[in-house]
């Protein structure tokens, strides 16, 4: 295995090192009506992933570029988007183009998104996927699986062994889920109270998105939950340049899985409306034992443009019946069974999720727009968790939960194109209520439990870049109050019990710089700072709230909030052939909430304290190459180095020096392939390899999460631009393999190691009708 993954990073490095050489350059310059130039426009070649910023003068220069033709795309904030053809040949005329831009609204989505992604010159390591990226990897499943094959440094686990469905989470820099910021359009996915994202609840996302930022580290500020490990940024599909049609999609394979789905859109209608929607129906086994899933989602967009204001509608529905696997299984089971499953086969929950979004952006001035957004979302649901009584008889208790979440949401940005400085400032205001049951099964409206929960928050930030010739400078200040209420149930307690609401205050600065080497060639530097909240179960270290954790809840000091610094470090890189982004990152972090490896009694969520300093450092890349037009190869690699520098176990009562905090490995490569046999017919591969990990604090060398080398295959069919077939081939080599694991008691009553039994050898075929 160690001379294969040895191989293998020679190879990428070669590979990497054949670049071939420019043969034209390109300038132009971008101007507006008048004549006036702009500085700051975008100039792209979609085509070969190619793009630059016009300077102070509102010139630009591409170099690199072979003899052909290329669709060239201007845009600039305040005017209409152009597209220009170039032909490059032996009788290219090198003069400068010069492209003339004209004003008008721009859309809302462009602007939504504004106040929480990064530009692509900020000095910030992330990656933005387009609609086509999304779709090379997109075969229905649920975002966590999806979001890991589109950026370095992310790990995902699946609890159902399929990697398709059912519930899993995924870790950024080995940083779990809870401390990563998500949004869709602005607007916060993640359940404010436990800080996380359930996929799960609403399936196909992925199918009805334009595009998806992930900024890994602190990052440029954001709305909801902190941006702590990292942010995610969905776009919804652009319902104004989509095309007018309807789409039938149907996946089918292993695990006994069935998934149908149907689009319809619009396009920009002649009374300046457009409209999308999708359906789809999921119904698969799990490959563990009684893990299979049933579910349904909805996403829906509409909206009216007029010359000044634009209005937007967004909104998605889900709900999922998925039967129970959330509990690790000791390796001695899995010697004699890799399917099995300790949760009961009687466990199905029955949970949903939808959220709305209205949105109205108004063109204050060329220059200058305002988008006011309001939202609502909801989830809800039955959890329930069987166990057999002392004397034999089989009993359900159900775990139902109840989120309510009001939000506004107002963004203001605008450039000055003679200062050459662009601004971006906003408030998040929101609402976030709950009410956490508990009932005996089937006695579902007679709860013997019921507390409930309310969190409200109301931040603002500011931004701003500033381009003095190839340098841009680059400041973000976010400022957000944050106030958590717990009421418990007093019946249940026996007592008054009254909590004290907890407030927090964080002040989250960041700055850098980028400098622009030359057309192809860009470095940046940048440091931030954030803070973050504990959630409920970091307070409670349970499901509710009861005799022997109420001093808990009382005690408002019980968990304090961590924070982190953030530097990074970066070089990006770009020609015709080869895109390139590398990156440094060290993170030293502040009363770190790190998982120690145990449970909470329920055993469906780790157990979180505070830790000592604790610092995270590493490289990262992502690249694409193309050896030929037919021939690309990329990938993403991360090498990292992580500690906390004291550890307490009250276990053994002994203080352990120096650990490595659990499930963050030290290497995580994963190598693409496409080939284009002939036009229209494709055949694909991806290796992943991902170095071990400690399963708990103490780094005990039984309880290892052991590396693995993954290969997946793929052949892709476009018949015509309206039918494409493609068939994938997924851990072609049959590996038993973990992505995940923690310490569970194992049939002789010891500690033994325990493990999410990731996918054997699976097929998924997915036929996409365009009509």
């Amino acid at each position: 295995m160690n001379s294969q993954f040895r191989f293998f990073i020679i190879l990428s490095i070669s590979l990497l090192g054949h670049a071939l050489h420019a043969q034209f350059s390109l300038t132009g310059v971008v101007q507006d009506s008048s004549g006036e130039r702009l500085s700051g426009a975008n100039i792209s070649i979609p085509s070969i992933q190619t793009g630059v910023y016009t300077n102070e003068n509102g010139a630009f220069s591409i170099d690199g570029l072979e003899a052909g033709t290329y669709n060239l795309i201007a845009s600039y904030l305040g005017f209409a988007p152009t597209r220009r053809e170039i032909k490059i040949g032996s009788n290219f005329n090198e003069g400068q183009v010069i492209i003339v831009l004209k004003q008008q609204s721009t859309t809302t989505d462009i602007a939504i998104i504004q106040g929480v992604r990064a530009p692509a010159t900020a000095p910030v390591s992330q990656v933005t996927r387009s609609k086509e990226e999304i779709e090379e990897e997109y075969t229905g499943q649920d975002g966590a699986f999806l979001l890991e094959r589109l950026s370095p440094s992310i790990v995902s686990y699946s609890e159902s062994g399929t990697s398709l469905s059912n519930y899993g989470q995924l870790r950024l820099r080995g940083i779990d889920q809870t401390r990563i910021n998500m949004t869709l359009n602005g607007v916060p996915l993640n359940d404010m109270i436990d800080q996380g994202v359930f996929f799960s609840n609403f399936t196909d996302f992925g199918n009805s998105i334009e595009s998806v930022q992930i900024q890994r580290g602190v990052g440029t500020s954001s709305n909801g939950v902190s941006s702590y490990a990292g942010s995610v940024n969905f776009e919804s599909l652009d319902i104004w340049s989509a095309d007018p049609g309807a789409q039938i999609q149907l996946t089918g394979g292993s695990f006994e899985t069935m998934r149908a789905s149907a689009e319809v859109k619009t396009g920009k209608l002649n009374n300046n409306t457009a409209f999308y929607s999708r359906f789809t129906q999921t119904e698969a086994d799990g490959y563990r034992y009684n893990s299979g899933t049933s579910s349904y989602s909805m996403f829906f967009s509409g909206g009216w443009q007029g010359e000044k204001h634009q209005f937007n509608f967004t909104g998605f529905s889900g709900r999922s019946k998925n039967q129970l696997a959330y509990l690790p299984v000791g390796l001695s089971d899995i010697k004699e069974d890799p399917r099995t499953n300790y949760v009961s086969p009687n466990d199905r929950d029955d949970f949903g999720q939808w959220m709305t979004q209205l949105h109205h952006q108004y063109r204050v001035s060329p220059n200058v727009r305002w988008s006011n957004t309001v939202y609502y979302s909801g989830a809800g649901g039955n959890f329930p968790f069987g166990f057999t009584d002392s004397d034999g008889s089989f009993t359900q208790i159900d775990y139902p939960l109840y989120n309510d979440h009001f939000g506004l949401l107002s963004h203001l940005d605008g450039n000055i194109p003679e200062s050459n400085l662009k601004w971006n400032g906003g408030i998040h205001a929101y609402s976030f209520r709950r009410i956490n049951e508990e009932a005996i099964v089937p006695n579902y409206n007679q709860p013997y439990y019921r507390d409930r929960s309310q969190k409200d928050e109301i931040s603002g930030f500011l931004k701003i870049e500033h381009q003095l010739k190839g340098w841009r400078f680059f400041a973000d200040a976010q400022l957000r109050f944050v106030s958590l209420s717990l009421t418990a149930d007093t019946s249940f307690l026996g007592m008054a019990a009254p909590i004290p609401d907890r407030n927090w205050l964080f002040f989250n600065p960041k700055m850098g710089v980028s400098y622009q080497v030359n057309t192809n060639s860009q470095m940046y530097f940048s440091f931030g700072r954030t803070g973050r909240e504990p959630t409920r179960f970091d307070i409670l270290g349970s499901t509710q709230i009861n005799a022997s954790n109420l001093e808990l809840a009382q005690n408002t000091e019980s968990v304090a909030a961590e924070f982190v610094n953030d530097l990074e470090l970066g070089y990006r890189f770009r020609t015709a052939n080869l895109q390139l982004q590398a990156n440094a990152f060290f993170m030293q972090f502040e009363n770190e909430i790190a998982p120690i490896g145990a449970f909470i009694p329920e055993g469906f969520v780790q157990i979180y304290e505070n830790q000592e300093s604790s610092r995270r450092y590493g490289l990262e890349l992502d690249y694409s190459y193309s050896l030929t037009q037919r021939l690309q190869l990329s990938g993403q690699a991360s090498w990292m180095q992580a500690s906390i520098s004291s550890y307490y176990d009250r276990a053994t009562d002994q203080t352990f020096e120096n650990v490595t905090p659990i499930l963050s490995p030290e290497w995580n490569i994963a190598q693409n392939i496409e080939w284009e046999i002939i036009n229209g017919f494709l055949i694909g591969g991806r290796l992943r390899y991902l170095s071990e990990q400690f399963m708990e604090l103490t780094n005990s060398e039984p309880f290892v999460v052991p590396s693995s080398f993954i290969l997946d295959s793929y052949l892709q069919y476009q018949a015509t631009n309206n039918i494409d077939f493609q068939i994938q081939f997924n851990n072609v080599l049959d590996e038993l393999y973990y992505t995940y694991g923690a310490p569970v008691t194992g049939p002789s009553g010891q500690l033994e190691p325990g493990f999410f039994v990731q996918p054997p050898r699976h097929i998924y075929a997915t036929l996409t009708i365009n009509l």
